[in-house]
């Protein structure tokens, strides 16, 4: 224990800022000669701890922590005393717990005293906590002399405490569905409740229902109400809704301690109407044209036609009903495989993407990732179903090494490209001229054939290895528009393009293209039209703008590197530009360049490298990495 004054002493000092022996000495109403001593024996007992206090000479003293898990651990003891942030991205969420935590007033010089850091440091720190709280309409309150507190609406106050504590929770290893004894006592009386109503309710719905519950207990104990007027819910919410609202009111009230008022029932109702359950739900016209509209989108973009699966369309319909509702409340459903989705489903990931700039245009709400991955899986679902249906080949198989070598290829083919090989039948060269080519549809040969033959011949290895499997995969589902870098010309790679906005940069970028291809008349337009309708930032600092419309003859992708790095959509910083334009040639396969771009966009080291080397070979790395990590 460092003992009252040394402790006063310490939350003086700053990591970042060198205090002087007289502003010390006068916060702490102590001699300079007193105050030396107090340095020297708080800097022996740091030193043992992971820290130690530097000294300038006519500047004055600053903390220095060198092993944080150290340092920390001299407060554990002391459970009033929370543990001091040792990083900007920790002093962020001390920030914003304490002004979720208090309605009072907060001077800036007591959280400056918490964290052990200067005002001029603190100001970066205190900017992300309201960008945070921004996202949920809420604002700081100031006022001289007094300090600061957190205004807004009572219900996004509440959105806000929620999701802050999701995003802790997130950060624990293993899913947990209570961590506080509040939240032990809800989720034994929900899953109670629930089981009796025979109502089915995923796990990750249940976590989010229990942690909005144990807020809304929280605040209501605080006096803090929601009231939401009736005449604003009566198209969202099912009878179904209200009454197991009332149910878990009763059992609330009775088994907590606490009255639950009748003016909370809606909002309960609300967060039972926002999960996804096993009830009937109606999938009224408005959702009907939103699934209509989110195919379309994902036609005319990728050139993937999925607007008659009749599978796909419903579970679009069901999974939009609740997710209006939290689209309109601004309520926020974690999903626990978000980064799965993007890596194992990439482009279904992109479409969810483009698909849900209708959704947001509509219900006018931004979505977050963890909701884009659910539309994402339902996506991945429809592509599953659509390769599974892929016309299997009957393929000869011409080789020169003799019949061992030949059924082992043969082998190797079956298995690793079983979804697309209905047979395989085996020649040697000399045994072309006697087979029924009406019974072929592709020829694979390890030699070259001068015959005239009226079917496909793909020449191969005598082994086959990792890096043929691409190009054989694209032969055989009839998607031969060669290698994916092809869409990428070096003449359209730009590096340290300038711009302030999203505008300006579009803008640049196309005056750019323009000094190497003609381009048709409108396209700029076209391009600022679509950024207007939807979002096209994909995440890892990556955009991906295209036309509104289908305008170029040729499919092709410009690539730019921004000078720095722009606020795109939803605030969010982009530094590469992928403008992709696609051909009015609507016959033409183009699934293994959406697959293979869709990757590379969403793999953040990929990104990260490509902004770091600036290099048009470093895109064709990347490229050919994510073409052959199908």
């Amino acid at each position: 224990m460092l003992g009252e004054r040394l402790t006063n002493l310490l939350s003086l000092l700053a990591q970042d800022e060198f205090k002087s022996l007289e502003e010390l000495a006068s916060k702490m109403n102590l001699s300079s000669k007193t105050l030396r001593k107090l340095l020297k024996e708080l800097d022996e007992k740091l030193r043992s701890n992971g820290a130690q206090i530097l000294s300038k000479r006519g500047v004055g003293y600053m903390l220095e922590v060198t092993e944080p898990n150290t340092f920390q651990a001299m407060f554990l003891s002391a459970e009033q005393r929370q543990k001091p942030p040792t990083d900007a991205a920790q002093r962020v969420q001390f920030i914003i717990e304490q002004f979720l935590k208090s309605s009072d007033y907060i001077k800036i010089e007591e959280i400056c005293d918490a964290v052990f850091v200067s005002r001029k440091t603190l100001a970066a720190d205190m900017k992300k906590a309201e960008e945070f709280f921004e996202e949920f309409h809420l604002s700081m309150e100031r006022k001289p002399h007094y300090g600061m507190r957190l205004r807004g609406e009572e219900f996004q106050m509440r959105q806000c405490i929620t999701r802050y504590q999701q995003m802790k929770n997130e950060k624990t290893p293993g899913s947990r569905l209570a961590i506080t004894p509040d939240e032990r006592q809800i989720a034994e009386l929900l899953l109670e409740m629930l089981e009796d109503e025979e109502y089915r309710i995923s796990d990750v719905g249940l976590n989010s229902l229990v942690l909005h519950i144990a807020v809304s207990i929280k605040r209501v104990r605080e006096g803090q109400y929601v009231s939401i007027p009736e005449e604003e819910v009566e198209d969202l919410i099912q009878e179904e809704d209200y009454r197991l609202a009332e149910n878990c009111a009763r059992r609330i009230s009775r088994s907590m301690d606490i009255q639950f008022p009748k003016e909370e029932l809606r909002y309960l109702a609300i967060h039972f109407a926002g999960k996804e359950s096993g009830r009937n739900l109606v999938i009224n016209s408005d959702i009907q044209r939103a699934v209509k509209e989110m195919l379309q989108e994902i036609y005319e973009v990728f050139q993937f036609d999925v607007r008659d699966d009749l599978e796909l369309i419903m579970a679009l319909g069901r999974h939009l009903v609740p997710l209006v509702i939290r689209m309109k409340y601004g309520m926020r459903l974690t999903n626990p495989l978000l980064q799965e989705v993007k890596k194992r489903y990439s482009l279904a990931y992109a479409m969810a993407v483009q698909s849900c700039g209708v959704l947001e245009r509509k219900f006018g709400s931004i979505l977050d990732d963890n909701e884009v991955s659910y539309i994402a899986l339902a996506l991945a679902l429809s592509l599953e179903r659509n390769r599974k249906q892929i016309e299997k080949k009957r393929v000869l198989l011409v080789c020169a090494s003799g019949v061992g070598t030949a059924r082992l290829m043969a082998y190797r083919m079956q298995e690793s490209f079983r979804d697309y090989i209905d047979e395989i039948t085996i020649c040697d060269h000399r045994g072309i001229g006697k087979q029924d080519f009406s019974q072929v549809d592709y020829i694979f040969t390890t030699v070259p054939i001068q015959e005239h033959v009226s079917i496909p011949i793909c020449e191969i290895k005598g082994f086959l290895e990792e890096d043929d499997f691409p190009g054989i995969r694209r032969f055989l589902s009839g998607a031969q528009e060669g290698p994916v870098l092809g869409y990428y010309p070096k003449s359209l790679f730009f590096i340290n393009i300038p711009g302030e906005t999203k505008e300006e940069v579009l803008h640049e970028i196309i005056g750019r293209i323009e000094d190497v291809r003609e381009l048709p008349k409108g396209f700029e337009e076209a391009v600022q039209k679509r950024e207007a309708l939807a979002r096209t930032c994909m995440g890892n600092g990556v955009a991906m703008p295209h036309p509104c419309k289908v305008m170029t003859e040729e499919t092709f992708v410009s690539v730019s590197i921004l000078e720095r790095p722009v606020k795109w959509d939803e605030n969010q910083d982009v530094q590469v530009v992928f403008l992709v334009s696609v051909s009015k040639k609507k016959k033409k396969k183009i699934q293994n360049f959406y697959s293979a771009t869709a990757r590379l966009l969403l793999d953040r080291e990929s990104m990260e490298r490509l902004i770091r080397e600036k290099s048009y070979e470093t895109l064709a790395i990347l490229l050919e990495q994510a073409e052959r990590s199908k």
